[in-house]
């Protein structure tokens, strides 16, 4: 079967190779059965799911696929990248006699990198799998409670769709969890894996998983084995963006793969070995490739949708929150069924901003025309939504779901949904927030214009951040200006307010300047409100210090006027920088001890024997003694916890405490003599021999 399955995809190569463009450039001329899939698959595909013919990627990805090789595609948001992977998968896993079930565990295993990412793979599994019922789909992520999903593996579940630390977590921990048949493993979105810090569990995952070949003579039992032997273990990489991280995790995981998303002649631009499998006689538009393993696609190579028209507006800081609410009344108004999604930088921002779409009326309170109470209404006529990590599961959700439903809606969201997330019919999406790294501008938009539909993508930017488009354009992004002042001089003007003719400012301008004491007077007229906006102008100050690299010298704190920043969160004055946010996590803490029987005491001041120092050794190799243990957590705010979690006891006059990534410094039992291991920044503590056990956990547990 399994040397039938590759004639078949040999027999088929060809027909992917004679694939041609459409109107948009995005779909092949070819049909899903002359692939090589199962016709019942195909059928469900264009029949039920409604896809009548193949996306360039899919067309020449399943065909390769289904040969068996490994696979890195790398190609635009919006291209089918899902049933690229999840078709070939079912289609040889329907054809398994006898037929798979759920005793034989985990086939086919996709590792996503947000929980909304999972779910939406997974209903798109389950629509596959419609008329292939005993193959048995699920997922595991974080959020859920472990004790349902551990009942779910011991069952049995054939395709898993997983979160990386919550697989990692299983397969360390649930003893009920077969993968001896795993067959499959893909990194769906493998870029944004990487980026928000899954590196370590990735590796840990793969050297868990074990080896690619299902070999004879395994000490497994055989009846337990539906793999056919010798068919080798697949991995797959899918990912939007190609970096050095993502060739690291390459480079650990596919043997030999063959690059799907990139000509020869972008490739050889970018320096990469290449070696075609083409024939001479070959399209020279050939985008199947394969790549040695000495290919070091480096240079980030973007992909964005050619349909998607791109703009920037620039805003100055005071006037950002009033030209926001501007351009979302304009594109409601404009077309009415459309769904808008707004990107922020931090979840205090989405917080505030939807509690004020979600309540603010318009027109506002009048003293002198009572009657236009009875006519106020929402400044946005439509249903908005939020999304980010600090929401309960249940409630990321719903929000989810119900934003897909909907034909007319808004969703404001932190990064957590531009993680490859499919909403279907998105016109536009505002970047209010700027997304730092190009790689994450080009995640962020490709929530719209998918599989050739047409969409809109506007970026916020301020006068001394427009900088930023340089480092856009470099990355193959060019973006156009939108005309702003045209949209506000659309809107009429309340009262006997005077239009003027020619607007020397934007916040001079008469809508902005009714709309911006609106929106304050609604802010301090709501306490909950005031609270929003000040945690969220305290957020929003910290991230916007937090940009990394060669963007630091475009966001740059100093040059903001923090009274401008805080007009942008409908505050007549600046508030201070200690939010409520710092508040509530150290209250958090304090109860979260309390509850576990920690309460700090006050410690007194010691001397002699029973006195505590604490070594810290500088970037410079340079030892600084401290005795004060809240001088040394301001000190090393990263290292200390991690090092007073784990003292060693002070009867070993000498010792080796290992802390962060494993560096390690020896200290003898008086604060005198210290012996240097490492250079690298650690933090160790120690105390004199003679100090009495007593002491030393009490001080343990202050700490």
């Amino acid at each position: 079967m399994f040397k039938r399955t590759q004639q078949t995809a040999r027999e088929t190569k060809q027909e992917a190779k004679d694939v041609t463009k459409s109107k948009n450039g995005l779909f092949a001329s070819c049909s899903f059965s002359s692939l090589g899939l199962d016709p019942k698959l195909s059928d469900q595909l264009q029949e039920r799911m409604g896809f009548e013919a193949p996306t360039l990627v899919q067309a020449q990805s399943i065909p390769v696929i289904l040969s068996g090789r490994d696979v890195l595609v790398n190609a635009a948001t919006g291209t089918g990248k899902t049933i690229a992977y999840l078709a070939p998968i079912i289609h040889h896993l329907q054809a398994y006699s006898p037929k798979v079930d759920r005793s034989h565990g985990t086939f086919a295993l996709v590792i996503v990198p947000t929980r909304e990412l999972c779910l939406q793979v997974y209903e798109t599994l389950e629509k596959l799998l419609h008329r292939f019922h005993w193959i048995v789909p699920g997922y595991v992520m974080g959020g859920e409670k472990k004790a349902k999903e551990k009942a779910r593996l011991r069952k049995g579940i054939s395709i898993l769709i997983a979160t990386p630390g919550r697989l990692l977590d299983h397969l360390k921990n649930t003893a009920s969890f077969e993968h001896k048949n795993l067959r499959w493993v893909i990194f769906d979105e493998a870029d944004c894996i990487l980026e928000m810090g899954y590196g370590k569990e990735t590796e840990q995952i793969i050297k868990l998983l074990g080896s690619r070949q299902h070999e004879e003579g395994e000490d497994d039992d055989d009846d337990d084995i539906v793999v056919p032997k010798g068919a080798q273990k697949q991995t797959l990489l899918l990912s939007a963006t190609l970096n050095e991280k993502v060739n690291h995790l390459a480079k650990l995981s596919l043997d030999d793969p063959v690059m799907i998303g990139l000509d020869n002649s972008k490739l050889q631009q970018k320096q990469l070995p290449i070696e075609s499998h083409a024939s001479p006689d070959s399209d020279e538009d050939e985008m199947v490739i394969h790549v040695n393993k000495s290919a070091n696609p480096s240079s980030e190579d973007y992909g964005i949708p050619s349909q998607l028209v791109q703009k920037y507006v620039k805003v100055p800081c005071g006037a950002r929150l009033v030209a926001l609410l501007s351009v979302l009344k304009n594109l409601f108004e404009r077309e009415a069924s459309q769904k808008v999604v707004v990107f922020f930088s931090t979840r205090d921002a989405v917080d505030f901003h939807h509690s004020l779409l979600s309540e603010f009326q318009w027109p506002p309170k009048s003293e002198t025309q009572e009657e236009e109470a009875a006519t106020k209404q929402l400044f946005l006529k439509c249903k908005t939504f939020r999304l980010h990590g600090s929401m309960e599961q249940e409630d990321r959700r719903s929000a989810f779901a119900n934003f897909k439903a909907e034909k007319q809606a808004l969703l404001l969201s932190t990064d957590v949904a531009a993680r490859g997330l499919d909403f279907p019919k998105v016109r536009c999406i505002i970047q209010y927030d700027c997304p730092g790294e190009a790689t994450e501008y080009v995640h962020r938009v490709g929530r719209t214009a998918r599989i050739g539909e047409k969409g809109e993508a506007l970026l916020f930017l301020q006068p001394v951040e427009i900088d930023y488009l340089k480092d856009l354009k470099k990355h193959g992004a060019t973006l156009a200006e939108y005309p702003l002042l045209k949209v506000l001089d659309k809107f009429p003007l309340l009262g006997n307010m005077p239009r003027i003719k020619k607007v020397i400012s934007l916040e001079s301008h008469p809508w902005v300047i009714s709309l911006q004491r609106a929106l304050e007077f609604f802010t301090y007229g709501e306490p909950k409100m005031k609270n929003l906006a000040k945690n969220a102008f305290v957020s929003w100050v910290r991230g916007y210090a937090a940009h990394k690299g060669e963007l630091k010298s475009i966001f740059v704190v100093k040059k903001l006027h923090l009274g401008h920043v805080a007009k942008s969160f409908a505050l007549k004055e600046q508030p201070s920088l200690v939010g409520k946010s710092h508040h509530k996590e150290t209250m958090k803490r304090k109860r979260d001890e309390r509850q576990k029987g920690q309460h700090p005491k006050k410690r007194k001041k010691m001397s002699g024997g029973n006195s505590r120092m604490y070594a810290c050794l500088s970037s410079s190799s340079s030892v600084h003694y401290i005795q004060d243990e809240v001088l040394l957590m301001r000190w090393a705010p990263s290292l200390g916890a991690a090092g007073l979690a784990t003292l060693p006891r002070p009867e070993d006059k000498g010792f080796a405490l290992e802390v962060g990534v494993g560096a390690a410094m020896a200290a003898q039992g008086t604060s005198s003599s210290v012996d240097l291991i490492s250079s690298v920044p650690v933090l160790v503590a120690f105390k004199a021999a003679e100090a009495r056990d007593g002491a030393e956990e009490e001080e343990a547990r202050g700490a």
